[in-house]
């Protein structure tokens, strides 16, 4: 008998049921730190149906679920507790039960306050939230029940996006470690997907770009004047203070993205190259800088990327401005914000907001930021510094732009916050406001200015809070969770690789498109230039690669730009003759 005939004779030996498919998730053995749990298990053949059971004891007797389903998963929200130990297993309709999996779950780490007022309005979903005071995240659902935290990891939520991605950091041990908030990209439930190198201080905010590659935020130094004021006395015990020489540290920040594969830097921008140092805060020139040895001058705290016209806006807290830079020549389009002396912030000196923090840039390209208020007292003549949700309305023209306040609302007195925080403008229109204010707190605000939810998280260095639509978002399909059907991320086209690159002469690119739709590829050079359309037109559903021969061309890095007149993606290739 030869090998092959031995072992289809040994296969044929083992029972059916020892052939059948597997339990898959959650793992045999493994303790959760969520209560919404995802329940899979391998296909079985000619299988119609499955029976699921989860119960609390191993002999099934009183099944918490007993369930017949067509797929193959199962999400059970309503029968999983926190600390308790649970049994399941499944069959197919033409076999035997695949086996037995036992799960447990773990702790609650919040301690919230939660108040609904009307929940007609609220905007169906999940809150998630980080605090830096507790070094953890969580999620909370309608009922201010949490269903999911971070258990030991120490991952502080930063940000998320609609096809239900998570950014945030690993809050290391500032005692031992010096770039102690790791920028991160997480999953809810395998933890840490994606670290910054952790060669720098990254720090407030890190996001993906539409290519892969991940723009964060570090800091950096460089020695600069004592400028002429009120302090100068006290700098000068111990430097010259002069207003000119370049003797004491400031503290700017730098924008880096880095390749999702290699993690090296490959395109940074610098507040010292582009920012004039003739501006700054003067109240940060107190006693707190001096006993520092540093002057935290503009300390960065939120990116946005656009893709509809390959921008980064960027807010810079200290300097009371947001700032809309160019990604493909590094050039600053605009500073908007508070005026000052280098007359290099354009326009939005009236609006009166400081030291905000949070940028989410909506459809129409409406800015939604907090102004945290600091200074509102001297920016806006409050009688009491006050935290506001803003939402900015821009025009750009070929001169100055025009900016004008389309929303806004002034949290309470005793909400203001000094610092981090975020508004998010929700699918239905309203607006999620963190504060870190009354021990952490998040409002639901309609456009009318009708308080819909109230979370106090007990916990004061709240960071920020979103909504998402579920834990699950690739399993579940929002109009089915009660969502507006927009609110459901699709690009409906896909940059899928670009090889070699470097190149020479020929570089192949390799897109995909998922619904008959126009679509576009162009060559650019560094400074904006259209160099050459490779295609432009409706194309059926599929994938495609095309080639670019950059043989009339230098070398040097390009641009390649694919969209569809609704979402833009973009990569950089390099010619080297």
């Amino acid at each position: 008998m030869n090998k092959f005939l031995r072992i289809l004779f040994t296969i044929s030996l083992i029972p059916s049921s020892l052939l059948q498919a597997g339990l898959t998730n959650p793992p045999n053995g493994s303790n959760l730190t969520y209560i919404h749990v995802l329940f899979e298990w391998e296909e079985v053949p000619n299988a119609t149906g499955y029976e699921l059971q989860i119960s609390g004891s191993e002999d099934f007797n009183n099944p918490l679920v007993n369930t017949i389903i067509t797929d193959l998963f199962y999400i059970e929200k309503e029968k999983i507790n926190w600390e308790s130990n649970y049994f399941w297993r499944v069959r197919a309709n033409v076999g035997d039960w695949m086996g037995l999996h036992e799960f447990s779950t773990g702790e609650t780490m919040s301690n919230i306050d939660f108040t609904m007022y009307n929940k007609n309005k609220y905007a169906n979903g999940y809150t998630i939230f980080g605090t830096l005071n507790g070094k953890y995240s969580a999620i909370i659902d309608i009922n201010g029940n949490e269903v999911w935290n971070s258990g030991n990891s120490d991952i502080v939520f930063y940000k998320s996006t609609p096809d239900g991605k998570f950014f945030g950091c690993n809050f290391l041990d500032d005692n031992i470690y010096e770039n102690y908030l790791k920028s991160i990209e997480f999953s809810l439930s395998d933890g840490i997907v994606w670290e910054d190198p952790n060669t720098e201080f990254a720090h407030h905010e890190i996001i993906q770009l539409p290519w892969g590659n991940y723009l964060g935020i570090v800091s950096m130094d460089t020695l600069g004047p004592i400028p002429i004021g009120d302090w100068t006395p006290f700098y000068q015990i111990k430097y010259n203070a002069d207003g000119f020489t370049p003797e004491f540290t400031w503290q700017g920040d730098k924008i880096v993205e880095w390749d999702k594969d290699s993690k090296e830097v490959v395109w940074s921008w610098s507040t010292f190259d582009h920012f004039s140092m003739v501006d700054y805060d003067s109240t940060l020139w107190n006693f707190t800088t001096l006993n520092n040895d540093f002057f935290e001058w503009t300390h960065v705290n939120a990116l946005w990327f656009d893709d509809s016209d390959s921008s980064i806006y960027i807010s810079s807290r200290h300097l009371s401005r947001i700032t809309k830079i160019n990604y493909i020549s590094g050039d600053i389009i605009w500073n908007m914000g508070h005026k000052m002396p280098s007359d290099e912030v354009h326009f939005g000196h009236d609006l009166g907001f400081s030291w905000q923090h949070s940028i989410d840039i909506q459809d129409n390209g409406n800015i939604v930021f907090l102004d945290n208020g600091n200074k509102s007292e001297d920016y806006r003549n409050t009688e009491d510094r006050i935290t506001r949700a803003l939402e900015i309305q821009i025009i750009e023209n070929e001169d100055i732009p025009i900016a004008g306040i389309v929303w806004e609302y002034d949290l309470p007195e005793e909400l203001f916050g000094m610092a981090s925080g975020n508004v998010e403008k929700l699918y239905n229109g309203n607006y999620l406001i963190t504060t870190m204010g009354g021990e952490g707190t998040t409002l639901e605000i309609t456009s009318d200015k009708e308080e819909i939810l109230k979370i106090n998280y007990n916990t004061p260095l709240i960071y920020r809070a979103n909504r998402i639509r579920s834990l699950y978002p690739e399993y579940e399909d929002s109009t089915t969770l009660g969502f507006d059907p927009a609110f459901k991320f699709d690009r409906k086209f896909k940059l899928i690789s670009i090889y070699p690159n470097p190149f020479n002469p020929i570089v192949n690119i390799d897109y995909q498109i998922s619904t008959y739709s126009f679509i576009s590829g162009k060559i650019y050079d560094l400074n904006g230039r259209l160099i050459h359309t490779l295609f432009s037109g409706f194309r059926n559903p599929g994938n495609y690669i095309i080639n670019w021969d950059g043989s009339p061309y230098p070398s040097g890095v390009y641009i390649f730009q694919i969209d569809n007149n609704t979402s833009r993606q973009i990569k950089k290739i390099v010619l080297l003759k």
